[in-house]
């Protein structure tokens, strides 16, 4: 069941023993230099936004990659007009230069295929999506109890139901009055307002 933002897929997370599927809507294509370190952005700051593109996802890979058990990672864009760009994870061995010891470092391969002839659209962010691809030995158990119990829900509530609100977004409510959350069962919550990110 995907994550939901006003009753519209945002997000789906697949796990496997040893795979991790993440589908992300309303994310274009990024271009190459996020893959510079510390990108900043100047759209975004301030309290509500992040600040630019930094290393996390780097560092990430990097320390995937390092490990015996990983077989791949990818990320592929798939844009309205029909274009797709893949990016490839690799590690790369360095010999030793001078001072510098021989190392196994992050490249990342890119390739991208034209949008097709004529291809103009109209539709919006949900029709640009990434997935992300990381195929580890033993990945799905490490992130269900790793990193599952760390996803953050939102509601949008009435203020009639909030017992405090703090000046960066954070609130205090009553949790019997917030919409149920997915339990993993079959059914679909009764409730689409709930998202995670």
């Amino acid at each position: 069941s995907p994550f939901r933002c006003g009753g519209e897929p945002v997000c789906a997370i697949e796990v496997e023993e040893d795979e991790l599927r993440i589908l992300q809507h309303y994310t274009f294509p990024l271009h190459p230099r996020a893959l510079e370190t510390g990108v900043p952005d100047a759209g975004k700051g301030g309290d509500a936004t992040a600040g630019g593109f930094g290393d996390g996802f780097k560092t990430a890979a990097a320390a995937l990659l390092g490990q015996p058990a990983c077989r791949s990672i990818s990320w592929t864009f798939e844009t309205a007009e029909g274009r797709t760009v893949r990016w490839d994870f690799v590690g790369a061995e360095r010999a030793a230069v001078g001072n510098f010891r021989a190392s196994r470092v992050l490249e990342v391969h890119v390739t991208a295929d034209a949008a097709p002839a004529g291809a103009a659209s109209s539709a919006g962010g949900a029709a640009y999506v990434m997935r992300q691809r990381v195929r580890v030995g033993g990945i799905g158990r490490a992130f269900l109890a790793e990193a599952a119990p760390r996803l953050q829900v939102f509601w949008s509530l009435p203020d009639a139901v909030l017992l405090g609100n703090g000046r960066q977004g954070d609130f205090l409510a009553d949790a019997a009055a917030a919409p149920p959350i997915f339990d993993g069962s079959s059914a679909s919550p009764s409730s689409a307002s709930a998202s995670s990110s």
